[in-house]
């Protein structure tokens, strides 16, 4: 079987092509550009707002798991009484 669309090729290809038009950039200039690149994209609109940091991600949710399991806990007792 045959793919008729390989993402790792493509991007490798894609990362290739971004390195090839930054080359010679500061990494300032390349920032810009990016920045550039994201101000109209729809996409990015929507996400630009959501900050990771504390009390997000895998990392806030291994930290929060005994107050989940105390509100499972509470579940069970309202199932009983």
């Amino acid at each position: 079987m045959t793919k008729a669309f390989d993402a790792v090729e493509f991007m490798r290809k894609r990362r290739a092509q971004i390195d090839d038009e930054d080359r010679g950039l500061s990494w300032e200039e390349k920032a810009r550009k990016t920045l550039d690149l994201l101000r109209d994209n729809p996409l990015w609109k929507h996400v630009r707002s959501r900050v990771a940091g504390p009390g997000r991600g895998f990392a806030a949710a291994k930290e929060s798991s005994p107050p989940r399991l105390k509100e499972t806990e509470a579940r069970k007792h309202r199932k009983r009484g």
